[in-house]
């Protein structure tokens, strides 16, 4: 597979930050790591956009922000700000964060094997869908202080953004300041 960057976002991705400091790599042994822990297999298209553009903040002195669209299951619609897509350590630090009762979470406040792997200025999540039936689609959720499932927060707040993470990068458009 070879993952499709649209022009814009492939320019942005190949060089350094504004301090000249390139992103955090992600190594095989991270994603290897990562499956085995969870035990899930990572989509071989996110895998290949780790290994090689690593964990990447989305933001510049020209650009607030990638965005994606999202449709709801009530057919709503909106755009949702991507600022940064996440390797493996830090999905895992953000989902046990919503699942674990340590953090004062009352119940899991994400459906099971859905893995928050870009992070807005809020709790707006992209969402990498780890199910076997379901693999690699990109959903959305903006997190609330609740269990999910409960009532105000299931399914009818998980909004679809993709097939698979190639289709979510592709349409990936940039938002100027």
């Amino acid at each position: 597979m070879s993952l499709q960057i649209p022009a814009e976002l492939n320019a942005y991705l190949n060089k350094p930050d504004e301090m000249g400091r390139a992103e955090e790599l992600i190594t095989q042994a991270d994603l290897d790591e990562f499956e085995r822990s969870q035990d899930v297999k990572l989509p071989s298209d996110y895998k290949e956009y780790c290994l090689k553009y690593g964990s990447r903040t989305l933001q510049n002195k020209q650009i607030f922000c990638f965005t994606t669209k999202i449709s709801f299951p009530d057919r709503k619609k909106k755009k949702a700000n991507i600022g940064s897509i996440s390797g493996p350590p830090y999905i895992l630090e953000a989902h046990d964060r919503y699942i674990n009762p340590t953090y004062g979470n009352s119940g899991p406040r994400l459906p099971e094997k859905l893995y928050p792997f870009t992070f807005d200025s809020g709790y707006g999540h992209c969402l990498l869908d780890l199910n076997k039936d379901t693999l690699g689609r990109i959903l959305y959720i903006v997190i609330k202080a609740k269990t999910f499932g409960e009532p105000g927060y299931g399914w009818d707040q998980v909004g679809f953004v993709a097939d698979s993470f190639s289709d979510f990068v592709a349409n990936l458009k940039p938002d100027y300041l």
